[in-house]
């Protein structure tokens, strides 16, 4: 049985709120406990998947002093101190749909290195992903500027290798689900989530066997 139940169609249209106080008190009091009980949920399941223990990290917002996010995710990494820094998994929600994605940041020194070989080696083929859902690749790590992996062409992994070895660049991939779907509202959303990143592990594991052999 999962602590998760859903979310409501309040949950996103806390994105609708403008005042910077007024969002982050509603993402802190709304959105944030349903994120950590999804995040408990999935994590031990995500550890079967991946053979090693994944820690759910809530995002906090912290940093943030003047423009509220835009959307929230409960991210899963294999160092209990965060995520940042790792290829991780990400689970949230914004203001139009929920998303599940695979994620390497900029700052990911651990990590990123690893992405790029195993880019560089695998070509296309890392992109090769079936599920039950469209996966993307997206221009940033807030799911701007989608592009169907089904889609992408040699010249597309190019450019994609050459914006991820930038430094103020990272790596995202994974799925939207429109806010208005029946399975947001249950715990079933735990099952699809699980599902959908299970399709995307391969990239995870990837990265992380590219990083390993360096």
């Amino acid at each position: 049985m999962y602590q998760f139940s859903g979310f409501s169609q309040a949950d996103f249209d806390v994105f609708l709120i403008p005042e910077f106080h007024e969002r982050m008190s509603a993402l802190r009091t709304r959105v944030r406990p349903k994120l950590a009980m999804l995040g408990d949920d999935l994590a031990p399941r995500l550890e079967a998947l991946t053979g090693h223990p994944m820690y759910p990290h809530t995002a906090s917002h912290a940093r943030r002093r003047v423009n509220p996010p835009d959307d929230t995710w409960v991210a899963f990494s294999r160092s209990d101190r965060g995520y940042k820094r790792y290829a991780h998994f990400e689970v949230g929600l914004a203001r139009d749909y929920a998303f599940v994605r695979f994620s390497v940041k900029a700052e990911s020194d651990v990590d990123k290195p690893g992405l790029l070989q195993y880019l560089r080696e695998y070509g296309l083929r890392a992109f090769a992903l079936e599920g039950q859902d469209p996966i993307y690749y997206y221009d940033n790590d807030h799911g701007e500027g989608p592009h169907d992996v089904r889609e992408l062409t040699a010249e597309d992994l190019a450019r994609i290798v050459e914006r991820t070895q930038l430094k103020s660049r990272g790596f995202t991939m994974g799925v939207v689900f429109e806010r208005n779907l029946a399975v947001l509202k249950s715990g079933e959303f735990v099952t699809r989530a699980y599902n959908t990143i299970s399709h995307l592990v391969p990239v995870y594991e990837g990265t992380l066997m590219a990083a390993a052999s360096r």
